[in-house]
């Protein structure tokens, strides 16, 4: 992964620019996920506690209608004598049933009316009262408010389930109690009220005091551990009162509003699993949304980076890949911003370097022409010298035919090394003016060496670099015959011809080079490549090796092989041409 990071320009600005959206992103998600669970969860709470003020406004509204009558029925004059006199007549009981008989049917939500004298006389209901099985415990301090307790009741109608409002009466002259009121509540009423209750999310709705639970919308709900465990937590100074706890190991949002005049607390019960759903949804539209941003930024990523790095990778191959010597193709460039200047000025450069390039060609082929007449110059007046010398010589001490001849010899000698210019001969051309030159030598140094030439006819037309044998032969005679003063030497120049190469072996018997000279010799030859000009020792056989490097290439080399006392041997391979 490391390699593949580094390897690439491309690979790093594809990960940094990845990193760089991704974890926005990511975050971005997460924080929207964050967000939407506690919006719902805030959303669930307003909505929850909205449902419960709407109860609130319904059941207080009964309170105070319960709170209205029962101040009407306290300070109706008929009761409060039935109350304080022990002997009443039966009409004024029928008055008082009446009475409260009316006030029970005129409402949906009242079941019964007792009212209980102190001084011995008969309760007065709305229905006799047969069984009443207390399911919690008023209160007995007796105090003005309302105290309100749960009961099983069985009247002469029917069974049910009632919750009961009761509160003290009082005389309206001496304020002395006189007797209790009870307004028995329709229990089935009361739980329609909290069924009725809108909800976003299903949950419970208790209605309960500090003794008992009054009513739910679900059934079990009168349990202890939901008394013992809510109340506390609803029962505080705030009339609305929001808190997290965990009811029967289920994380809940409780909900409460107080009822003061009756001592009531409306508690809305939301289990956290009510609306996790919601929160799974949301959770899977954050995973989506994340999802599909990420795939589109990776294609637009990808397409960006390929947009800006795919013609600099182009770039960076063509740079990589070129070879100037097999020419430089130039790129296209299809936009006008930094990529595309620099594609522009590689272009521009590879433009300037094809036109360096040839001149550089030009100026090497005028160098090497140069060069090519300069290594003539420096072989002709050599050998120019020494026969002048000869025949100054030879004039100065007789005057023979010899003169004639070696005259008419150097003056072909001369003639073919001018040749008008022309660097190529013949092979036949090129033995010719070796035998001139070996006349001379002849009759400088009679009987000193003989030449044997073996060249096959086939390759006698064919056309060769001039002036390449007369240096050789040159050099066996000065340095393998004319250092032994003994006659009898022999040179041979033998051809071997070969697919359409050339091999030329020039050998003599004269005293040979050490083993040391000639490797010394074989490494100068490498090197005579690279030199701008040819000095020291052997620059006559060095010129020619120069010649032949510039002409045939590597393959033509000279090579030097020799023994003391032996001789010296020169090899060398060129293709002939036809012309």
């Amino acid at each position: 992964m490391k390699q593949w990071f580094r390897s690439s320009l491309q690979n790093q600005l594809t990960v940094f620019m990845l990193l760089a959206v991704f974890i926005p992103i990511f975050l971005l998600g997460i924080f929207s996920y964050i967000t939407a669970v506690n919006l719902s969860k805030e959303r669930t709470t307003l909505s929850g506690l909205s449902s419960l003020e709407q109860l609130e406004t319904s059941l207080e509204f009964m309170v105070n209608d319960l709170n209205n009558m029962s101040i009407f029925l306290i300070g109706n004059q008929n009761i409060q004598q039935y109350l304080k006199e022990n002997q009443v007549s039966v009409q004024q009981r029928r008055d008082i049933y009446g009475f409260i008989s009316n006030l029970t049917l005129s409402k949906p939500y009242i079941a019964n009316i007792l009212i209980q004298p102190i001084n011995h006389n008969e309760d007065i209901s709305t229905y006799p009262i047969l069984i009443g099985d207390e399911k919690g415990q008023t209160n007995s301090d007796h105090s003005d408010k309302w105290s309100s307790t749960r009961y099983f009741s069985k009247t002469s109608i029917e069974s049910q389930e009632v919750i009961a409002l009761e509160r003290p009466i009082r005389s309206t002259d001496q304020y002395e109690l006189i007797g209790y009121l009870s307004i028995i509540l329709d229990q089935q009423f009361i739980e329609e009220q909290l069924e009725s209750i809108n909800f976003e999310w299903d949950g419970s709705v208790l209605l309960m005091n500090d003794v008992s639970i009054l009513a739910g919308n679900h059934e079990n709900l009168n349990s202890n551990y939901l008394l013992e465990t809510i109340y506390p937590l609803v029962n505080a100074q705030e009339e609305r009162n929001i808190t997290t706890h965990t009811i029967n190991e289920e994380k809940s949002t409780v909900l409460s509003i107080s009822l003061s005049e009756v001592e009531w607390e409306l508690v809305g019960i939301i289990p956290f699993k009510q609306f996790s759903s919601q929160n799974r949804y949301f959770l899977f539209l954050t995973v989506l949304a994340v999802g599909v941003a990420i795939i589109l930024v990776l294609g637009f990523v990808l397409f960006f980076v390929k947009k800006v790095i795919g013609p600099l990778s182009t770039l960076s191959s063509a740079l990589t890949n070129s070879d100037p010597g097999e020419g430089i193709k130039p790129l296209e460039s299809h936009s006008e911003d930094e990529v595309g200047h620099l594609i522009t000025s590689y272009n521009k450069l590879n433009n300037r370097i094809l036109l360096l390039m040839e001149k550089i060609k030009e100026n090497e082929a005028n160098k090497r022409k140069v060069d090519l007449h300069a290594l003539q110059a420096q072989i002709n007046p050599h050998f120019l010298y020494n026969t002048l010398a000869s025949i100054h010589w030879m004039a100065l001490t007789s005057k023979e035919k010899g003169i004639s001849q070696m005259v008419s010899s150097l003056s072909s000698f001369l003639r073919f090394s001018l040749n008008k210019g022309s660097e190529y001969c013949t092979v036949e051309q090129e033995l010719a003016h070796l035998y001139n030159y070996v006349k001379i030598q002849e009759i400088r140094y009679p009987g000193v060496f003989r030449l044997l030439v073996e060249m096959p006819s086939d390759v006698k037309q064919l056309y060769i670099l001039k002036l390449v044998f007369q240096p050789l032969i040159e050099n066996s005679i000065l340095h393998g015959f004319l250092p032994k003063e003994d006659e009898g030497g022999e040179i041979k120049v033998l051809g071997e011809w070969e697919h359409s190469q050339l091999h030329v072996t020039v050998s003599d018997n004269g005293v040979g080079m050490s083993q040391e000279k000639v490797e010394k010799l074989n490494q100068q030859f490498q090197l005579d490549m690279n030199e701008k000009e040819i000095v020291g020792e052997h620059y006559g056989l060095r010129n020619v090796n120069l010649r032949l490097l510039l002409h045939y290439g590597p393959s033509a080399r000279f090579h030097i092989s020799s023994r003391p006392h032996e001789g010296t041997t020169a090899n060398f391979s060129i293709p002939l041409e036809r012309r």
